[in-house]
């Protein structure tokens, strides 16, 4: 594969204004962060998604599931579909859950998360978001197409990330003010963030979650879809 680049941005909620924050040469991806407090995913700009879902785990029991089923809000007759397995489900607390519904999803060291997606006709998809809550270093997202890695970001990039910026500590705390969580765990970053896989010859069909040290990885409001030249 060519050697390809990664841009970062942030975007605000509702006037969806991109700023550019750095550039490194580790995959054909854009990153985006959300601006302080926003969990969930407003990004509907159809000149860079469409096909978009949503899933919060907010239908599932509070429980471990070690297959489950998921249209993301798209309906019996869409082409995107995926399948978590060993996902646990735990109630909104300090460290998880974006205020979208009371449930997120945590992998431990030895639970990891994975998610297969898949849609009808084409071999992968170009588009994933999450709300990544109480960031820890030791946090793992990883992206795989046919099996073979193409791209990974951790917890400790996310920090990287956020603490160049000149208001970082507006991202550290859990940011949900209608409910009693809101300003504490402040030594913890809280984000929504998606990946754009803009190359068509660039695409992922699985994603995992994993913590490799002894913390979790809390995880919430996933989106995936597609860009205009996948459609």
């Amino acid at each position: 594969m060519a050697s390809q680049q990664t841009s970062v941005f942030t975007f605000l909620a509702v006037v969806q204004i991109f700023i550019a924050l750095f550039v490194s040469s580790a995959g054909a991806i854009d990153i985006f962060i959300g601006a302080p407090g926003l969990g969930f995913n407003p990004f509907r700009d159809p000149n860079l998604t469409q096909n978009v879902g949503f899933e919060n785990f907010s239908n599932l029991n509070l429980s471990y599931y070690y297959n489950y089923e998921s249209n993301f809000g798209l309906g019996p007759n869409t082409d995107i579909e995926g399948s978590y397995y060993k996902l646990r489900v735990k109630s909104n607390d300090v460290y998880g859950g974006s205020g979208s519904s009371g449930k997120y999803a945590v992998a431990y060291k030895d639970s990891e998360i994975k998610l297969y997606v898949r849609r009808t006709g084409r071999t992968g998809l170009g588009y994933f978001g999450l709300y990544w809550a109480a960031i820890d270093d030791s946090n793992w997202l990883e992206f795989f197409y046919q099996g073979v890695s193409v791209y990974k970001y951790t917890g400790k990039d996310v920090h990287k990330l956020i603490n160049s910026l000149s208001d970082s500590r507006a991202w550290y705390g859990n940011q949900y003010n209608w409910h009693w969580f809101y300003g504490n765990n402040p030594s913890q970053a809280y984000s929504y963030i998606e990946f754009h896989f803009h190359d068509p010859l660039f695409l992922f069909d699985e994603v995992r979650f994993r913590d490799t040290g002894s913390e979790g990885f809390e995880t919430d409001d996933h989106s995936i879809g597609c860009f205009p030249g996948e459609a």
